[in-house]
């Protein structure tokens, strides 16, 4: 049995010799339940940030005549955060390390909160770039932090495994749902409100977490190792600009100068990690099958969620000329459907295990994908395969935390945890800039973009999401061979 299967452990056979009430001494007692104080406090926290990610969308028409902004302006309001949050994850795993997971999750929500002021009150589209830039190294702390006091905190296996559903169904739930949340705050506010409204949430955070997490540093001191740390975050920051900016096209050269410095950053931290003892790049956690296959899961699923998200955004406001709100609604099935799987996922990967659960998510996308392929003329039928998207993206991203995250270590919780979310990051940076490009390209030479025209490129782009999907299956396949439990039925 392989250390994936602690995801899921088997029932414990009868052992007739046994006397009532002993337990087996090659098994270790259960840790106690745990507080859920906790998981609220850090659940709400990374439900904002993702929200974050893509609340902005719907806005930008807004932002853009109330400022003014240009539309270079507008993508980079969308592009920095991404940027800045992207290649800082890796360094906020570190820091939730070394300082310790609470002062670091704090100091994280409030670097965030204060950027969503000057985000809210910003008169000008360079404050208001400089602020999301701000928002995206608060959210890599933050959400650094947060996956990391999960993992250490809830040692109990079923609490752990409901935990984890948790946080990453409601980062899934955050990111469909943003773009309900953008519409109606625009339509029924002000964009600005989009941004303030973070601050009552993280002080809600804020007051939870001072409550429930324990005061105390991580498991011994350790350095930031910066010099390491900053090569780490400039070769991933490389990379983030490199994939924001293949939206401008496949030939673009700054798009490959940007991809071609990461790898050459990034293949010198990596030698310089090499059998290091207290390694800043887990290389490690790589060579463990389950871990590197799940990373990989976690980079198509955001290409997945993300990719869908901005799509289904052209496909109404484009070709069916719905407003930010109205827009916004039409995405509300696809976030409920999420909201409703991400519920009963922990029970399914108890029924099957988690790699059928990912199988299943995954089919369940090229589903929804196939159906919108085909450049779907009614609303109604785009909304039910959305739902169907929406349906598999928790059945994706639950099981794939769980099996990353039960090879990570207490002692390295921030930097294992951080290494997962850089791949789910990247997915998502990767998500907007191929599908962008798709759809860009379909659009190329018909002039103003007819509906007809749209249509049928966003039907190109979700041709993309299931080819993605269908690759996830592959990796779904090999996650089961290595996590189901003796004696289970494959």
């Amino acid at each position: 049995m392989t250390d994936a299967t602690s995801l899921m452990a088997a029932e414990p056979q009868n052992d007739r010799t046994r006397g009532p009430g002993r337990r087996p001494p090659d098994r270790e007692p259960e840790p106690a339940r745990t507080s859920w104080l906790p998981m609220a406090a850090v659940g709400v926290a990374q439900l904002m940030v993702m929200l974050d990610s893509t609340v902005v969308n719907v806005a930008l028409p807004s932002i853009g005549s109330a400022l003014p902004a240009d539309r270079t302006a507008l993508q980079w309001t969308v592009s920095a955060y991404v940027l800045v949050y992207g290649s800082l994850l890796l360094l906020g795993g570190r820091v939730a390390d070394a300082v310790g997971r609470r002062r670091a999750f704090l100091a994280g929500l409030a670097t965030f909160a204060a950027a969503s002021v000057l985000c809210g009150l910003a008169d000008d589209q360079g404050g208001l770039i400089a602020g999301r830039a701000l928002q995206g190294l608060g959210a890599a702390v933050l959400s650094a932090a947060a996956l990391s006091i999960v993992v250490t905190v809830y040692r109990n296996e079923e609490q752990r495994k409901a935990a984890l559903a948790t946080w990453s169904g409601l980062g899934v739930i955050g990111a469909i749902l943003g773009a309900v949340l953008g519409g109606l705050v625009v339509s029924a506010v002000s964009w600005r409100w989009a941004f303030l409204i973070n601050i009552p949430i993280s002080l809600a955070s804020a007051l939870t977490a001072l409550r429930s997490l324990p005061a105390r540093r991580s498991e011994g001191r350790r350095p930031l190792r910066l010099p390491t740390a900053l090569l780490a975050t400039a070769g991933l920051a490389c990379l983030s600009f490199g994939l924001i900016r293949l939206q401008d096209g496949l030939t673009s050269a700054p798009a490959w100068a940007g991809l071609g410095l990461s790898a050459a950053l990034l293949t010198g931290v990596a030698r310089a990690e090499l059998g290091t003892s207290d390694p800043l790049l887990p290389l490690h956690l790589l060579r463990v099958p389950t871990y590197w296959l799940s990373s990989l899961g976690l980079l198509l699923a955001a290409i997945v969620m993300m990719g869908s998200s901005y799509l289904a955004s052209n496909y109404f406001q484009g070709a069916h000329g719905m407003s930010a709100f109205a827009t916004g609604l039409a995405m509300l099935p696809m976030g409920l459907a999420a909201l409703f799987f991400a519920s009963v996922v922990p029970r399914l990967i108890g029924a099957v295990g988690p790699g059928l659960t990912y199988l299943v998510g995954a089919l369940t996308q090229i589903a929804g994908a196939a159906v919108l392929a085909t450049g779907p003329s009614t609303t109604a039928v785009a909304v039910v395969a959305l739902a169907v998207i929406g349906a598999g993206l928790p059945t994706c991203f639950v099981p794939l935390y769980g099996i990353g995250t039960a090879h990570v270590r207490p002692e390295e919780s921030g930097v294992g945890s951080g290494l997962l979310n850089t791949f789910n990051e990247s997915g998502a940076a990767l998500g907007i800039a191929v599908i962008g490009t798709v759809l860009a390209a379909s659009l190329d030479g018909d002039g103003a973009a007819t509906p007809d025209a749209l249509t049928t490129g966003v039907g190109h782009g979700f041709l993309a999401v299931a080819v993605c999907a269908a690759l996830a299956v592959a990796i779904a396949l090999g996650l089961h061979r290595l996590t189901r439990a003796p004696g289970r039925e494959t």
